[in-house]
């Protein structure tokens, strides 16, 4: 039985080793037949094509949706002039021309013109949808519309495992939801489950980081949604966003886990011509953590003010006899978060205090201000408890932030990766930078912050560099 083939590693290596392997063969480091099997295991042939792909679909891409939009306005601004059966006929007939030539073209080969054509064709479904509705006076919402024309681009997604239709699909049901808060002043309870069930496996099925990212997105907007559902005040909005928050960052514990038998099942029957952008696309692991870590940095920034904690709230209805509905879907989503990190524990647990040291500061913080916001919701300011926490929860949560910032920065300097090293630095640069202002100091005092905070940037960020170059 053939062994799998290892994962590519990224088009940033491949770049590079086409642009050392002549130099080893002239240092003699390596065979020139080496150096051909390496050409074409890694497939360096194909660089300067994908490099230009890119580029060209994005071109191709932005004039189908400048098409589209086109056609949408001339068929809106003539409707009235246009008789009825050609109405009728020349939507439909647009609309199938543009998807059946599209997949055409995708089926021959020529991915990109396809690509175009099949959003151009997307874009006429809403056009579609709005305008004949429009025609047999058939009322409804904008979130209606909204949602009807997503889940026509999620189907052709998941058919053809097409990234632009996904990315798509999630801005018109993204739309859809906010359409929806807007009419109504709530969302329905399942948009959470929904977001989770059909744009993250999406992601997964297109191996699209921007899918991911768009479906992260989402779930937020459903949170939002779920919360004014619930009737939360400001904290209950803050708990259910840390509760989104721990979910992302399970799914990333579960992605980990999981990998090899990801890259094994989503592998298959897949088109064999970029096999390095697939293996690559499949680690959506880092993502899930850059975009928990911008939603946890987030959160503990606006609540390390002190005049956050001062803002009189009623006690929080999330404890309350709020809809049964909404807080049995905040409970599932609990369960959810539980089981995606026991999936990662069951992962680290047998591994150094290294690997799962970033993770314990992201449980501690989340763990830590989830307990500080439902005892500010239970305790009123106007007792000693309540001043006490006032007094007391800023500088907690602002060391969670330094804390945070810190394993960050440790683990940049650690494993040698430039973001997640900045990303600390940036976390503690602000962190201090904003007690200064915050807090009544001459202004003498803020300048000296400024310049001592400039020139300790600068003296990390380059101690940080020529570590990273001595290693290599």
């Amino acid at each position: 039985m053939t062994s799998p083939r290892p994962p590519y590693p990224g088009e940033r290596f491949r770049r590079q080793l086409a642009d050392l392997l002549n130099t080893w063969v002239e240092q003699g480091l390596i065979e020139p037949e080496q150096r051909d099997r390496l050409w074409e295991y890694y497939q360096l042939d194909s660089l300067p094509r994908a490099a230009g792909s890119r580029f060209v679909l994005v071109l191709l891409l932005f004039g189908a949706v400048l098409v589209g939009l086109g056609v949408i306005s001339f068929v809106a601004a003539n409707w009235a002039a246009i008789p009825r059966w050609a109405r009728a006929w020349g939507c439909l007939a647009l609309m199938v021309g543009l998807q059946v030539a599209g997949f055409q073209v995708w089926q021959q080969g020529s991915r990109r013109l396809g690509s175009a054509l099949l959003i151009a064709g997307e874009l006429t479904l809403g056009a579609c949808i709005g305008l004949m509705a429009q025609w047999v006076q058939l009322g409804g919402s904008a979130a209606g519309l909204f949602w009807a024309w997503g889940m026509g681009s999620l189907a052709m997604a998941y058919s053809l495992r097409h990234s632009p239709s996904g990315v798509l699909a999630c801005l018109l049901l993204g739309l859809g939801m906010v359409a929806d808060f807007v009419d109504w002043g709530t969302v329905n309870f399942l948009y959470p489950w929904l977001t989770l069930g059909l744009l993250v496996p999406l992601a997964y099925w297109c191996c699209s980081r921007w899918v991911f990212a768009l479906a992260v997105v989402n779930f937020g907007l459903a949170l939002q949604g779920l919360a004014e559902r619930l009737g939360s005040s400001f904290q209950g909005l803050t708990l259910l966003h840390l509760l989104g928050v721990a979910v992302v960052w399970g799914l990333g514990l579960w992605h980990q886990r999981h990998k090899p038998w990801l890259s094994r099942v989503l592998t298959e029957g897949r088109d064999p011509e970029l096999p390095g952008e697939l293996e690559q696309g499949l680690d959506l692991a880092p993502t899930a953590q850059n975009l928990a870590l911008l939603g946890l940095g987030v959160l503990l920034y606006v609540w390390s003010f002190w005049g956050t904690w001062l803002v009189d709230l009623p006690a929080d209805p999330l404890l309350d006899a709020g809809d049964p509905w909404a807080g049995l879907s905040a409970a599932g989503l609990l369960l959810l978060t539980g089981w995606g990190w026991w999936q990662g524990w069951q992962e680290k647990r047998s591994q150094p205090v290294s690997s799962w040291l970033k993770d314990a500061a992201v449980l501690i913080s989340l763990v830590a201000l989830a307990l500080l916001l439902g005892i500010g919701s239970a305790v009123p300011l106007n007792v000693t408890a309540g001043a006490a926490l006032v007094l007391f929860a800023p500088w907690i949560v602002t060391l969670l932030l330094l804390g945070l910032s810190a394993v960050l920065c440790w683990e940049g300097l650690q494993q040698g990766r430039r973001g997640r090293f900045w990303q600390g630095l940036l976390g503690l640069t602000l962190v201090v930078l904003t007690r200064f202002f915050e807090y009544p100091t001459g202004l003498l005092v803020k300048s000296v912050a400024l310049v001592v905070c400039g020139i300790g940037v600068i003296w990390i960020g380059l101690k940080f560099e020529r570590r990273i170059f001595s290693r290599s």
